[in-house]
């Protein structure tokens, strides 16, 4: 099996799919396109600034970061990853990688000495630059969204990558990367020499704060429509594959018998207080980035047992197929929505996911 056919083959999870499907592309709103026909990068094309007077700032705000330095980052924070996953070794991803995307890694690596397997599931972002999202925020902290293709496929989907610089004295740094979704319209971001404004967890110009954004996700990933019953996140293929997940895993565990008779299945997902990024977008909404965590419990009934197959992955890492207690798996998963501004309302829309698997145990 080629690199490739096993990429393809790793968009399925070893049990149940666990990632967004599709071909790569974005799906454009209004606004001008770049020459590629992929790209909602820019707003219409700015005015070059006039020349201040001399010994005053500009008028209006402009970048703090060009697009030679972030692609410059790109570039480094690829060869990281691809060095520590070489390596198997997450000493390799610093200064480039940091928070979550280094626990996210260490804990890969532990699932790839048990299985070699799951080398296959790791998401690495690519070297190039496809469009760079600024900010003209000079405090510190500092931030950035970079869109970058995808370091295996060709053609594969690009990803949203979260950059953050600390201080003057600190590198850029990124604690994850989110996978573009497929088939959903992008939204329109402000050209590289305008740049974009910083957006705050608890800013209220959007149809809901980015914090509430986030905890709605993880509501309606955890309990499904019903966790929504306002209807305000629209659709994704992460929501939608990672609920088909739990179906088909619980009409399996509980084959021959009544609905959740021999076992019942929860996955319950958690917003990451310690990472964000979020930018304004061209229409004033906001594309956000944040780390949800997640624990998948199987608790089997009593008297019963559940098994899976002996060649199964996770059976691999805990060494045992046959379950008469709980069977449990852990993830970390990136992820990137779009907020609309409160003027324009809107659903909230999810724009990416990359999912890492963390763990497996059973009894």
């Amino acid at each position: 099996m080629t690199r490739h056919d096993q990429r393809a083959s790793a968009r399925k999870d070893p049990q149940m799919s666990t990632r967004p499907v599709g071909r790569r592309g974005l799906f454009l709103g209004a606004g001008s396109v770049l020459a590629t026909g992929l790209l909602a990068a820019c707003g219409s094309e700015p005015a070059p600034p006039a020349d201040p007077p001399t010994g005053k700032e500009l008028a209006e705000p402009t970048p703090v970061q060009t697009t030679e330095q972030i692609g410059a980052i790109v570039p480094e924070v690829s060869a990281a990853v691809v060095a520590a996953d070489e390596a198997r070794d997450v000493e390799e991803l610093s200064p480039r990688v940091t928070g979550s995307a280094v626990d996210f890694r260490k804990a890969a690596y532990t699932m790839i000495e048990e299985a070699e397997e799951w080398a296959d599931y790791l998401d690495v972002p690519g070297t190039e630059l496809i469009v760079p999202m600024t900010s003209v925020t000079a405090d510190f902290p500092r931030t950035a969204i970079a869109l970058v293709e995808d370091s295996v496929e060709e053609d594969g989907v690009p990803y949203f990558l979260a950059l953050h610089q600390e201080d003057a004295k600190s590198p850029y740094t990124s604690w994850g990367w989110a996978q573009q979704a497929v088939g959903i319209d992008m939204p329109m971001v402000a050209n590289e020499l305008v740049g974009a404004e910083q957006v705050a967890r608890d800013d209220d110009a959007l149809v809901m704060t980015p914090d509430e954004a986030l905890s709605l996700y993880a509501k309606v990933l955890t309990g499904g429509d019903g966790a929504d019953p306002d209807d305000q996140l629209a659709d994704d293929p992460f929501t939608s594959s990672r609920h088909e997940d739990i179906q088909s895993e619980r009409s399996m565990l509980n084959e021959g018998v009544d609905r959740d008779e021999a076992a019942t299945i929860r996955e319950e997902y958690t917003v990451s207080e310690d990472e964000f990024v979020g930018l304004r977008t061209d229409d004033g909404g906001a594309i956000i980035m944040g780390t949800l965590t997640s624990t998948r419990k199987v608790s089997v009934k009593e008297r019963a047992t559940v098994s899976v197959s002996e060649d199964n992955l996770y059976a691999k890492v805990i060494g045992k197929h046959e379950f008469t207690s709980e069977y449990i798996r852990k993830y970390g998963t990136h992820v990137t929505l779009y907020v609309p501004s409160a003027e324009d309302g809107g659903q909230v829309q999810p724009i990416g996911a990359t999912l890492t698997t963390l763990s497996a145990t059973g009894e």
